[in-house]
């Protein structure tokens, strides 16, 4: 029997179930395909966590080949109960100690390579390079049973199929009491139809059964049966009314697809704003989680090292100190920053108006400690009159500012030009400085979150800066963009709708 030719009753069964179904499964694979990935990246980072601990704790071992060092450091593995092998090498590839002790030396490979991670077999392999004073002295090998992590996925994997398998079963029982709710007065007005085609007895009425869709189905087929049987005057005057009915129900479909257009213009809209403001999540998320991992890192390292010189170098004490205290300083100024940009997603713009040459003074009188012992040339023009937030667009200009500022220090005089120019007919502010520059194929990250264009040993800051400013100037309903190349400065160009245009733009 085709899907066509079967039951009305069958087929809402089996396009409920169908549908479920369909959704279950892409849940169910979502599902694990996510905690796969999960498991796999926390996996991947824990082992890496601990092997650079590990190595960090062996540095002086190996660096001076101290075999029961070294054979202490890995004792400590013991609390790791997923880890079957690990081995510390000097920088002649040859093995200063093993864990287990007891091991067969044929379980290790001769020469790890470091940065080396391979799954295989239900193993991980890790190899991180041991450090001394900076300067590789070693390799540790490292190698994780993957079983338990295996068994937690199948047992995941288990507890999905018997939700699946259960949601099926409870999407069955529901779809067959929808099934009968909806196709019974369905049913009964086919019923009265074909009793009217075989008997052509007009005063069969149709029962109602509610006053949704099917009830005014019902209504209409009981009183098209009243006009059937009236006479012929009177079906003429029922023809006349359902011509003009058919003329206003024309209007109004006409009036619902205009509608359905608008709104499927603002859904399309909607749709597109919130997967950009989804990819710019994930980036945001993975980079917080990257940068502010950073410092803890350090921090941890340098601890340790600290721990274990502090009898036998203690003349490395300040050093270490002054490394963990600008870990600790590094981290705050991201929470800070990260702070600014949350602060900045959730304000409401202040309608006022702003003279910007007003706002740049302020600027350069709150920076000039910074710069007070620099040759500056400010070549600031006349700047247009604005409708917007004040305190927002302070920080927009103290961000381009100060970034003019840091990058022309290289230069023997400093030249940092602020102005306005019409740009394809649009009116626009611009900040241009004759300072290190970038490249321009690096352009599309460099308004993301922690994204970086030069060293942070050359130029401090911690990469969120022009992304608070790219999100203050698209509050305001604008854009901005750069030009630059290496070695020649940089320009950044931004627009706000509401610049006074009778004010002086060239």
């Amino acid at each position: 029997m085709k899907f066509r030719d079967a039951p009305i009753r069958l087929k809402m069964i089996l396009v409920i179930m169908a549908t479920s179904a369909v959704v279950l499964f892409l849940t169910a694979a979502a599902f694990v395909t996510y905690h796969i990935f999960v498991s796999r990246k926390t996996l991947l980072e824990n082992s890496q966590t601990i092997a650079q601990i590990t190595a960090a704790q062996s540095g002086a071992a190996v660096f001076f080949e101290d075999e029961k060092g070294c054979q202490e450091v890995l004792g400590k593995l013991e609390a790791e109960p997923t880890i079957l092998l690990a081995s510390l090498y000097a920088r002649d590839g040859k093995m200063l100690a093993r864990y287990p002790s007891n091991a067969p030396v044929g379980s290790f490979p001769p020469m790890p390579s470091p940065g080396k991670f391979v799954i295989s077999h239900g193993t991980l392999d890790v190899v991180v390079p041991v450090e001394a004073n900076n300067k590789v002295v070693g390799d540790l090998y490292l190698k994780w049973d993957l079983g338990p992590v295996y068994q937690r996925l199948h047992w995941d994997a288990y507890m999905v199929g018997m939700v699946f398998v259960c949601s099926l079963g409870l999407a069955l029982v529901i779809s067959n009491w929808l099934q009968k709710r909806i196709s019974r007065p369905i049913l009964e007005l086919a019923e009265s139809a074909r009793k009217v085609a075989v008997s052509h007895d007009y005063a069969v009425r149709a029962k109602t059964y509610g006053k949704d869709e099917f009830g005014l189905l019902t209504d209409a087929f009981n009183q098209m049966l009243e006009r059937i049987g009236a006479q012929d005057e009177a079906l003429r005057k029922n023809e006349d009314q359902l011509r003009k009915a058919l003329q206003s129900a024309e209007t109004s479909e006409q009036e619902v697809r205009v509608l359905n257009a608008d709104l499927e213009e603002r859904v399309a809209r909607r749709t597109s704003e919130l997967a950009e403001t989804n990819k710019e999540l994930e980036a945001f998320a993975y980079s917080v989680s990257h940068d502010l991992r950073a410092p803890l890192r350090h921090i941890d390292a340098f601890a340790q090292i600290l721990a274990d010189e502090i009898k036998t170098n203690p003349e490395n004490i300040p050093r270490y100190i002054q490394r963990i205290r600008h870990g600790a300083q590094t981290m705050g100024q991201l929470v800070d920053d990260l702070l600014k940009l949350s602060r900045i997603g959730r304000v409401e713009i202040k309608g006022e108006t702003v003279a910007l040459n007003d706002v740049v003074e302020e600027v350069q009188a709150e920076m000039k400690p910074d710069y007070a012992n620099r040759a500056i040339e400010w070549r600031i023009a006349k700047l247009p009159v604005v409708r917007g937030d004040r305190g927002l667009l302070r920080q927009l200009f103290s961000n381009l500012i100060s970034n003019a500022v840091k990058y022309t220090r290289p230069r023997a005089l400093a030249v940092i030009e602020i102005g306005a120019e019409m740009v394809e007919g649009e009116p626009a502010i611009f900040i241009r400085d004759n300072g290190v520059g970038f490249d321009m194929k690096f352009t599309k990250q460099l308004f993301g979150v922690f994204q970086r264009l030069h060293r942070a040993e050359d130029f401090e800051g911690t990469g969120i800066g022009l992304a608070i400013v790219q999100r203050i100037v698209r509050l305001h309903g604008g854009r901005i963009w750069a030009t630059a190349a290496l070695d020649k400065g940089a320009t950044f160009h931004f627009t706000l709708p509401d610049i006074d245009k009778t004010q002086s733009v060239k």
